[in-house]
């Protein structure tokens, strides 16, 4: 199993962990929305869009990481760098949702599935 663990370093979640399993979902939304796969607080990041950036993946081992901007009026950055076209993800590479928003860090790891009984 793969699970990715998103380390918010600024913004109103700073020191925050989020750890997400990867299931049969193919996509974790970032964003203000109540929807949203990792949230972000409506008032204090306003930056951030309801639905601002997209991580997906794929079955290839090893997994890659696909980040994308869903059209957010505000830019996301991937270290420093204003993405326009999807980009993958390396391990580490700090995301950033608008030019003075919120910053996370991306990472990901492999566990050992559990032997169902």
């Amino acid at each position: 199993m793969v699970r990715i663990i998103i380390r918010h370093i600024s913004g109103s979640r700073a020191t925050e962990v989020d750890v997400i399993p990867l299931g049969a979902h193919r996509e974790l939304i970032l964003g203000r929305a109540a929807s949203a796969a990792v949230r972000f607080d409506p008032h204090a990041d306003g930056s951030v869009g309801r639905h601002h950036a997209r991580i997906g993946w794929t079955d290839e081992q090893p997994t890659h990481f696909v980040l994308s901007d869903l059209g957010s009026r505000n830019g996301t950055f991937v270290n420093g760098r204003r993405i326009i076209h999807p980009v993958v993800l390396e391990a580490g590479d700090r995301v950033q949702l608008g030019t003075h928003g919120p910053e996370v860090e991306v990472k990901w790891e492999l566990t050992a599935a559990v032997p169902a009984r």
